[in-house]
Protein backbone atom coordinates (compact mmCIF):
# COMPACT_ATOMS: atom_id res chain seq x y z
CA UNK A 1 0.00 0.00 0.00
CA UNK A 2 0.96 3.29 -1.17
CA UNK A 3 0.22 7.11 0.45
CA UNK A 4 0.06 9.36 -2.60
CA UNK A 5 0.21 13.37 -2.17
CA UNK A 6 -0.44 16.12 -4.60
CA UNK A 7 -1.19 19.83 -4.27
CA UNK A 8 -4.70 20.22 -5.82
CA UNK A 9 -5.57 24.26 -6.56
CA UNK A 10 -3.16 24.64 -3.46
CA UNK A 11 -4.55 22.40 -0.94
CA UNK A 12 -2.86 18.37 0.18
CA UNK A 13 -5.13 15.94 -1.23
CA UNK A 14 -4.16 12.22 -0.07
CA UNK A 15 -4.68 9.04 -1.82
CA UNK A 16 -3.88 5.33 -0.52
CA UNK A 17 -3.85 2.46 -2.92
CA UNK A 18 -1.56 -0.32 -4.05
CA UNK A 19 1.63 1.22 -5.74
CA UNK A 20 0.99 -0.94 -8.65
CA UNK A 21 -2.26 1.28 -9.91
CA UNK A 22 -0.07 4.51 -9.56
CA UNK A 23 -1.65 5.23 -13.06
CA UNK A 24 -5.36 5.00 -12.41
CA UNK A 25 -3.85 6.91 -9.17
CA UNK A 26 -2.71 9.83 -11.81
CA UNK A 27 -5.88 9.79 -14.14
CA UNK A 28 -7.95 10.25 -10.55
CA UNK A 29 -6.01 13.43 -9.71
CA UNK A 30 -6.01 14.69 -12.78
CA UNK A 31 -9.60 14.24 -12.73
CA UNK A 32 -9.61 16.05 -9.24
CA UNK A 33 -7.61 19.08 -11.06
CA UNK A 34 -11.12 20.34 -12.53
CA UNK A 35 -13.10 20.46 -9.04
CA UNK A 36 -13.46 24.14 -8.24
CA UNK A 37 -10.85 25.05 -5.09
CA UNK A 38 -14.14 25.91 -3.60
CA UNK A 39 -15.27 22.15 -3.42
CA UNK A 40 -11.83 20.92 -1.68
CA UNK A 41 -13.94 20.85 1.42
CA UNK A 42 -14.81 18.10 4.01
CA UNK A 43 -18.01 16.08 2.64
CA UNK A 44 -17.79 17.00 -1.16
CA UNK A 45 -18.40 13.98 -2.85
CA UNK A 46 -17.76 13.13 -6.86
CA UNK A 47 -18.69 9.88 -8.98
CA UNK A 48 -16.45 8.80 -11.57
CA UNK A 49 -17.20 5.66 -12.96
CA UNK A 50 -18.43 2.88 -10.85
CA UNK A 51 -17.18 4.56 -7.42
CA UNK A 52 -18.35 8.04 -5.35
CA UNK A 53 -15.21 9.62 -3.67
CA UNK A 54 -15.36 11.72 -0.67
CA UNK A 55 -13.20 14.40 0.41
CA UNK A 56 -12.58 14.00 3.82
CA UNK A 57 -10.13 16.66 5.81
CA UNK A 58 -9.77 20.34 7.04
CA UNK A 59 -7.82 23.28 6.77
CA UNK A 60 -5.58 22.68 3.55
CA UNK A 61 -5.32 18.40 4.33
CA UNK A 62 -7.11 16.32 2.20
CA UNK A 63 -7.61 12.58 2.30
CA UNK A 64 -9.92 10.88 -0.50
CA UNK A 65 -12.05 8.01 0.24
CA UNK A 66 -14.31 5.81 -1.10
CA UNK A 67 -17.03 3.39 -0.16
CA UNK A 68 -15.96 0.39 1.90
CA UNK A 69 -17.42 -2.66 -0.77
CA UNK A 70 -16.26 -5.49 1.85
CA UNK A 71 -18.42 -4.15 4.45
CA UNK A 72 -21.45 -1.98 3.50
CA UNK A 73 -21.03 0.64 1.04
CA UNK A 74 -23.48 2.46 2.25
CA UNK A 75 -22.68 3.29 5.65
CA UNK A 76 -18.83 2.44 5.70
CA UNK A 77 -16.30 4.13 3.82
CA UNK A 78 -12.36 3.42 3.47
CA UNK A 79 -8.94 5.48 2.85
CA UNK A 80 -7.82 2.16 1.01
CA UNK A 81 -8.76 3.12 -2.97
CA UNK A 82 -7.25 -0.06 -4.60
CA UNK A 83 -10.53 -1.69 -5.06
CA UNK A 84 -12.19 1.52 -6.68
CA UNK A 85 -9.42 1.79 -8.90
CA UNK A 86 -8.88 -2.27 -9.70
CA UNK A 87 -13.11 -2.01 -10.71
CA UNK A 88 -12.06 1.27 -13.01
CA UNK A 89 -9.18 -0.16 -14.47
CA UNK A 90 -10.84 -3.77 -15.52
CA UNK A 91 -14.18 -1.88 -16.64
CA UNK A 92 -12.11 0.77 -18.98
CA UNK A 93 -9.47 -2.26 -20.44
CA UNK A 94 -12.30 -4.48 -21.18
CA UNK A 95 -14.23 -1.58 -23.44
CA UNK A 96 -11.05 -0.67 -24.76
CA UNK A 97 -10.15 -4.25 -26.18
CA UNK A 98 -13.75 -4.68 -27.63
CA UNK A 99 -13.70 -1.09 -29.32
CA UNK A 100 -16.57 0.26 -27.53
CA UNK A 101 -17.82 3.73 -25.84
CA UNK A 102 -19.39 2.38 -22.15
CA UNK A 103 -22.16 3.12 -20.28
CA UNK A 104 -21.28 3.76 -16.36
CA UNK A 105 -22.71 1.82 -13.76
CA UNK A 106 -22.59 2.94 -9.99
CA UNK A 107 -21.65 0.48 -7.39
CA UNK A 108 -25.18 0.88 -6.11
CA UNK A 109 -27.11 0.45 -9.08
CA UNK A 110 -29.09 -3.11 -8.91
CA UNK A 111 -28.58 -6.19 -11.45
CA UNK A 112 -31.22 -8.93 -12.01
CA UNK A 113 -30.24 -12.42 -12.00
CA UNK A 114 -32.59 -15.76 -12.34
CA UNK A 115 -32.88 -16.95 -8.83
CA UNK A 116 -29.49 -19.00 -8.31
CA UNK A 117 -27.79 -18.89 -11.95
CA UNK A 118 -24.58 -16.92 -10.79
CA UNK A 119 -24.05 -20.90 -9.23
CA UNK A 120 -24.09 -22.01 -12.86
CA UNK A 121 -21.17 -22.31 -15.34
CA UNK A 122 -23.03 -21.31 -18.70
CA UNK A 123 -24.68 -17.44 -18.18
CA UNK A 124 -24.98 -14.85 -20.02
CA UNK A 125 -25.76 -11.07 -19.46
CA UNK A 126 -27.86 -8.56 -20.85
CA UNK A 127 -28.07 -4.75 -20.78
CA UNK A 128 -31.80 -3.07 -21.35
CA UNK A 129 -32.62 0.51 -22.31
CA UNK A 130 -35.26 2.53 -20.37
CA UNK A 131 -34.80 1.05 -16.77
CA UNK A 132 -35.78 3.34 -13.29
CA UNK A 133 -33.02 5.03 -12.19
CA UNK A 134 -30.92 2.62 -9.40
CA UNK A 135 -31.29 0.05 -12.02
CA UNK A 136 -28.56 -1.39 -13.72
CA UNK A 137 -30.59 -2.50 -16.70
CA UNK A 138 -28.26 -6.08 -16.35
CA UNK A 139 -30.16 -9.26 -16.55
CA UNK A 140 -28.10 -12.28 -15.95
CA UNK A 141 -30.02 -15.79 -16.94
CA UNK A 142 -28.95 -18.87 -18.09
CA UNK A 143 -27.77 -20.18 -21.45
CA UNK A 144 -29.08 -24.16 -20.89
CA UNK A 145 -32.65 -24.12 -20.78
CA UNK A 146 -32.02 -26.62 -18.52
CA UNK A 147 -31.15 -24.36 -15.56
CA UNK A 148 -33.53 -21.38 -16.37
CA UNK A 149 -36.04 -20.67 -14.09
CA UNK A 150 -39.19 -17.70 -13.77
CA UNK A 151 -37.70 -16.71 -10.27
CA UNK A 152 -36.09 -13.45 -10.30
CA UNK A 153 -33.36 -11.84 -7.66
CA UNK A 154 -31.67 -9.00 -7.37
CA UNK A 155 -28.19 -7.74 -6.06
CA UNK A 156 -26.41 -4.69 -5.97
CA UNK A 157 -23.63 -4.83 -8.39
CA UNK A 158 -20.80 -4.77 -5.66
CA UNK A 159 -22.16 -7.64 -4.15
CA UNK A 160 -20.86 -9.96 -7.57
CA UNK A 161 -17.16 -8.49 -6.19
CA UNK A 162 -17.97 -11.88 -3.76
CA UNK A 163 -20.52 -13.79 -5.51
CA UNK A 164 -19.20 -13.54 -8.83
CA UNK A 165 -16.66 -10.80 -9.73
CA UNK A 166 -15.22 -11.77 -13.27
CA UNK A 167 -18.88 -10.00 -14.13
CA UNK A 168 -17.47 -7.00 -13.03
CA UNK A 169 -15.61 -5.90 -15.83
CA UNK A 170 -18.02 -6.50 -18.28
CA UNK A 171 -20.83 -3.96 -16.55
CA UNK A 172 -19.63 -1.04 -18.47
CA UNK A 173 -20.69 -2.47 -21.54
CA UNK A 174 -23.68 -0.16 -23.21
CA UNK A 175 -27.31 -1.15 -23.40
CA UNK A 176 -28.57 -3.74 -25.68
CA UNK A 177 -24.82 -5.67 -25.33
CA UNK A 178 -25.00 -9.35 -24.51
CA UNK A 179 -22.11 -11.16 -22.62
CA UNK A 180 -21.80 -15.13 -22.66
CA UNK A 181 -19.58 -16.54 -19.74
CA UNK A 182 -18.52 -19.99 -19.19
CA UNK A 183 -17.52 -20.30 -15.67
CA UNK A 184 -15.25 -17.82 -15.45
CA UNK A 185 -14.08 -17.35 -19.44
CA UNK A 186 -15.87 -14.95 -22.05
CA UNK A 187 -17.26 -17.00 -24.81
CA UNK A 188 -18.84 -14.07 -26.81
CA UNK A 189 -19.87 -10.05 -26.46
CA UNK A 190 -22.63 -9.14 -28.47
CA UNK A 191 -23.49 -5.52 -29.86
CA UNK A 192 -26.89 -4.51 -30.63
CA UNK A 193 -27.28 -5.59 -33.65
CA UNK A 194 -26.21 -9.33 -32.46
CA UNK A 195 -22.65 -9.39 -33.81
CA UNK A 196 -19.76 -11.17 -31.70
CA UNK A 197 -17.35 -8.50 -31.57
CA UNK A 198 -15.32 -10.77 -29.11
CA UNK A 199 -14.07 -12.90 -31.78
CA UNK A 200 -12.30 -9.32 -33.47
CA UNK A 201 -9.69 -9.47 -30.07
CA UNK A 202 -9.22 -12.98 -30.52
Amino acid sequence: MKQFKRSINGKSVAVKAEAKLKPQVDLLYKFLSNIETSNIIDGYSIQIGWAVYFIRGAGDSFQLTVPNFSTNPFEDETTDLTVALWIQLQQSHFLRKVNVDGETIKFSDKVVVAKNILQKSDIYLQRSDGQEKGDSGWYSGAVNEVDDTDELEAFYAYQLLKIRPELIKVLALPFEYMVIFNNDEIKAVLDAEDNDIWLSTK
